[in-house]
């Protein structure tokens, strides 16, 4: 039985193994949910229902948004957004989730359908890279 440094390095040694294979298992646990998130999502979008109670959760479809200002693009959009009226004095670069927050109140007040682009109508159109995600949201019950 090894003793004292020997020891401790072999205990180290066997807890990098076992770590190692425990990412290996949840990577397959977090494609495997992966999959089942994303049927679920089709599920419940075809049903037309708001959301459902199972396994002690309500769970519900919401949009993801996304938005991307290409670097190549960057003095654009900051012009494009100086032209909307807002603040980008103090700005050196693109603030995205600021930017995508105002495209969101704004589209939410013209009653715009959220899963199509913010900047759909504004001067930002085509300068920022967009698209919308269905996820699945739970929250316990």
């Amino acid at each position: 039985m090894p003793t004292g440094l020997a020891a401790t390095l072999e205990e180290v040694t066997a807890l990098d193994k076992r770590r190692d294979e425990l990412k290996i298992e949840l990577k397959r646990i977090e494609a495997r949910r992966s999959r089942l998130e994303d049927l679920a999502v089709e599920e419940l979008t075809a049903s037309g229902i708001d959301g459902v109670k199972v396994a002690g959760r309500s769970w519900r479809v919401e949009m993801d948004h996304h938005l991307s200002v290409p670097m190549d693009r960057r003095d654009a959009v900051l012009e494009a957004a100086r032209g909307m009226g807002l603040d980008t004095d103090v700005l050196t670069q693109v603030n995205t989730a600021r930017l995508k927050s105002v495209l969101r109140e704004a589209a939410n007040e013209a009653g715009k359908d959220t899963r199509r682009p913010f900047s759909e109508g504004t001067a930002l159109e085509g300068l920022v890279s967009e698209f919308t995600q269905s996820k699945l949201r739970h929250r316990s019950v």
